[in-house]
């Protein structure tokens, strides 16, 4: 008799048991697949590999795209799965290249030649001249993310917002090929030092092993909306665009 009554009691533990693990299996499973994601705040520090021109309709010289480095600390706080909000500042490097008409063939064609910098060697269409701003940048952004992975642990997100941008310093370098010297000219009043813009970036955000840390790389594109110019030598603004890598905890 007493074995007639243990036979289902033992049943019944091993039901619940089996039923009890199946359910701590799945919140665990759960909670990985939603872990990464999860976290409403995140802040960190970002790499910004960008290129950087001046462009409008009426430009003093002729630019081209020169390589600006950058970083920034941000802070992203998502009110929802797909929705959120983002704040940055940091340092940015941004400006111009500057073609000069090549009228004697070339920089190494006529060595005796003194230019217009006091250095051998005539400023042509090499890409010796640059325009280098030194500005740190204030980016507002409204964030956007798939609520679930395109692929376990990604999801594709983007950013739209307003920036701002404080120009500390303004320098036209010469890059000197012949002897060496690098002219140096501060130009920073002939530049704006205030500037608003927007910008636009796209990418995804990676889960970095389950932990709470996220990596993230978007493509950013930012156009500066003032006149850069602050003596009228022309009418232009400022763009930057390239890659962000972000490391947020």
């Amino acid at each position: 008799m007493k074995k007639k009554i243990f036979v289902p009691i033992i049943t019944c533990m091993l039901l619940s048991t089996t039923a009890f693990g199946q359910t701590l299996a799945s919140i665990v499973a759960e909670k990985y697949e939603k872990e990464p994601f999860a976290k409403n705040f995140r802040w960190g520090v970002s790499f910004n590999m960008y290129w950087s021109k001046l462009v409008g309709d009426q430009l003093p010289v002729p630019y081209y795209g020169k390589p600006s480095l950058g970083f920034n600390i941000r802070a992203e706080y998502y009110f929802a799965s797909f929705l959120g909000v983002g704040l940055g500042v940091g340092y940015q490097q941004r400006g111009s290249g500057i073609i000069n008409p090549d009228n004697s063939g070339g920089a190494f064609s006529h060595p005796w030649v003194v230019n217009k910098y006091g250095t051998q060697g005539d400023p042509d269409s090499t890409y010796l001249e640059k325009l280098r701003f030194n500005s740190i940048e204030v980016p507002l952004t409204i964030l956007l993310r798939t609520p679930k992975d395109l692929i376990r642990g990604i999801r594709p997100s983007a950013g739209v917002g307003l920036i701002y941008i404080y120009n500390i310093r303004s320098n036209d370098v010469f890059q000197s090929v012949i002897d060496g010297f690098h002219k140096d000219n501060a130009v920073t009043d002939a530049y704006i030092r205030n500037d608003l813009g927007y910008q636009l970036s796209l990418g995804a955000d990676i889960d970095a092993g389950g932990n709470g840390t996220m990596f993230q790389l978007h493509f950013v594109y930012t156009e500066g909306l003032g006149n850069v110019y602050a003596i009228g030598q022309g009418n232009g603004h400022q763009i930057t665009y390239g890659v962000r890598l972000s490391c947020l905890f």
